[in-house]
């Protein structure tokens, strides 16, 4: 195989993958849609407030500091936290659970 032949498989798979393990979420008070660098969507409600955005990575993520995957948790100074995998899913009262509720539907249909 030739050289440039293996740059271009290379660059192929790097753009797969960064589309495979991008995530769009909704942020801010008009649900703007954003590319998120992490893999997780946030809902957080405290008292009567509801905001919307993108988890963060690594030692800044809360849905991994907490636990919080494709779930909800009460978490105490920060609210309701609702933590999701799937493209814009944290858009309504009801959190979709991606690829965890695809999975589960996949093994109990076959």
């Amino acid at each position: 195989m030739s050289a440039s032949r293996i740059v271009r498989v290379v660059v192929c798979l790097f753009v797969l993958f960064g589309f495979a393990f991008s995530i769009q979420c909704y942020s801010g008070s008009q649900l703007q849609v954003i590319e998120c660098p992490s893999l997780s969507c946030i809902k957080q409600t405290l008292g009567f407030d509801t905001v919307r955005y993108c988890d963060g990575t690594g030692v800044s993520s809360i849905c991994q500091t907490y636990r919080i995957f494709d779930a909800c948790q009460n978490i105490p100074n920060l609210g309701y936290i609702c933590c999701c995998s799937d493209q814009l899913c944290n858009s309504s009262s009801q959190l979709g659970f991606g690829l965890v509720g695809v999975l589960l539907l996949a093994r109990f249909l076959l």
